[in-house]
């Protein structure tokens, strides 16, 4: 997900990003969706991973391949798709411990240049940490959310599982609003858009 805008969202006759990009989400908002008539600008892309996986490779694809089942033919395309643009767009991943990763990269607070917001993300990890990398996890994020302004805010983001649909939350800094803003399979689709009622 560091490439994230370089895909193409639609919803009905509306869209998001690229709209010549090989990776097209459509079809998952059941009703409500994010507003499309946003900019968004991505200054750096950095991520850890316990075992990266380089799309870039042929080992890489096969691996990534490997892990969606044999039935699931639009899957395979999207990952295609997605393996393309990663080839095209560098993203910097790191190996290591993520509680430990965004510790040392928020040790001396929101790191970044002003006017430029810092976003902490994951998707479907917290289950896999233990109580306590969460912990510490979560220590990490109140302390540099202490240290973020208005002009180099923090935010958080995560999909995770939450009973048996996953949530995607938002916390910002400074403030430490933290909000519900949808909830969706654990594959990304349907999703119910819930921003506007937060």
């Amino acid at each position: 997900m560091l490439r994230w805008d370089q895909y193409r969202y639609e919803a009905g006759h509306e869209g998001w990003g690229d709209s010549h990009s090989p990776v097209r989400i459509t079809g998952v908002f059941g009703g409500e969706h994010p507003r499309f008539d946003v900019l968004a600008r991505i200054v750096e892309r950095r991520g850890c991973d316990a075992s990266p996986i380089d799309p870039g490779t042929e080992e890489g694809r096969l691996t990534l391949q490997s892990y969606v089942w044999p039935d699931q033919v639009e899957r395979f395309r999207q990952l295609a798709a997605a393996i393309d643009v990663a080839r095209r767009v560098s993203a910097l991943v790191d190996q290591g411990n993520a509680p430990a990763w965004v510790e040392t990269e928020l040790a001396d607070g929101v790191p970044g240049v002003p006017g430029v917001a810092t976003v902490v993300y994951h998707s479907i990890v917290w289950q896999y940490l233990s109580k306590v990398d969460r912990a510490c996890f979560e220590r990490v994020m109140a302390a540099a959310g202490e240290a973020a302004t208005h002009n180099k805010p923090l935010a958080w983001l995560r999909f995770e599982p939450a009973g048996n649909v996953a949530e995607v939350r938002l916390q910002l800094w400074p403030g430490c609003k933290d909000r519900l803003l949808a909830r969706s399979g654990f594959h990304g689709k349907p999703v119910q858009w819930l921003g506007l009622e937060n």
